[in-house]
């Protein structure tokens, strides 16, 4: 089983340019906690080059394409693509076109929770996603989003993926998905969709998950000031 996490960000992302890591320092850490397969999804920004998918293979990682792209009001993380694919995905779709090639992987990250999430656009467009996310943000006694996200998955047919949508190299670990496939990506995005993963997941300390509210709130006090 391969240890993996699918949503990952770095200071290389437009949108949180202020992360104290880069690219190379995420795979690094990531490499140290026993990882086998990542994917940067930085929003609208393919963090993926020949140079960066060799320094991940000589840490013994497989990283994976991918971008988090906002599409009509909600995030949608899709791997394997290009930069082209990300300037031309801006509709649901876009990215039905999009999702008709070959190994293409489409997830619906945190749908259930308050900022940028699908919500009753993924009961819409269902058909377009190959799997939903479990979110690591949750409290023991706190966690309806992923309970709503677990639920759909069972009654659509859809696989939960477990990923740390990591904003501080901290909260990488607590949850993410073992992948029974060979180490390249072709066979990942195959197992994911035909749900031969298992997810890993516990929940966030309450200092912890204090500290992600303190960090989204800062941050959506300086989305608005730049707004303003």
């Amino acid at each position: 089983m391969l240890k993996a996490d699918l949503h990952l960000h770095t200071s290389e992302d437009p949108s949180h340019r202020d992360l104290r890591y880069n690219a190379k320092q995420l795979i690094g850490h990531a490499a140290r906690l026993g990882f086998d397969v990542l994917a940067i999804t930085n929003h609208e920004k393919l963090t993926y080059s020949n140079a960066l998918r060799e320094f991940a293979r000589k840490k013994g990682i497989l990283l994976i394409p991918g971008a988090e792209l906002f599409i009509e009001g909600s995030d949608v993380l899709v791997y394997n693509i290009t930069k082209k694919d990300i300037s031309r995905t801006r509709t649901f779709e876009d990215l039905r076109k999009l999702r008709k090639r070959k190994n293409m992987l489409v997830i619906a990250p945190h749908p259930f929770y308050v900022w940028r999430s699908l919500g009753k656009e993924l009961l819409k467009n269902a058909g377009l996603f190959d799997a939903v996310e479990y979110s690591h943000f949750y409290l023991e006694r706190m966690n309806r989003p992923n309970r709503r996200a677990a639920h759909f998955a069972r009654m659509h047919g859809k696989p939960l993926v477990g990923t740390s949508d990591a904003h501080h190299l901290w909260r990488l670990n607590f949850t993410y998905t073992l992948v029974d496939s060979e180490k390249k990506i072709s066979s990942v995005i195959s197992a994911v969709k035909r749900n031969r993963i298992r997810l890993v997941s516990k929940p966030l300390s309450l200092w912890i998950y204090i500290k992600v509210i303190l960090w989204i709130i800062s941050g959506t006090k300086k989305f608005i000031n730049k707004q303003a």
